[in-house]
């Protein structure tokens, strides 16, 4: 599994941590988990951006992925990123295959 894989999978784990501690904050479900959730969160959105800012580094993301990784969307910035990126790149293999045709 390539690097872009493995941290573009962290970042919807991350967005899925996001996802569930709005629900038991909004939903005023449990102070715990709130603060279960809300942990995980921060210190899992920091690691996120750490691999997003060695991605950048090495040459193998763009730095506009940092950027909205540090942003206040976090994982949903980083997450729509990725796909993004993917999108890109299923996009540009599609045309230089059709060109080798």
């Amino acid at each position: 599994m390539s690097y872009f894989q493995r941290v573009r999978i962290y970042s919807l784990a991350e967005l899925a941590v996001f996802a569930a501690l709005l629900v038991v904050w909004l939903g005023s479900l449990s102070e715990r988990w709130e603060a279960i959730l809300g942990w995980t969160h921060g210190l899992g959105w920091i690691g996120l951006c750490i691999a997003v800012a060695r991605g950048c580094a090495r040459g193998l993301f763009p730095w506009w992925l940092l950027g909205a990784t540090v942003s206040p969307l976090g994982p949903i910035g980083s997450t729509l990123g990725f796909e993004l990126i993917a999108w890109r790149n299923r996009r540009t293999a599609s045309r230089s295959a059709a060109v080798d045709l």
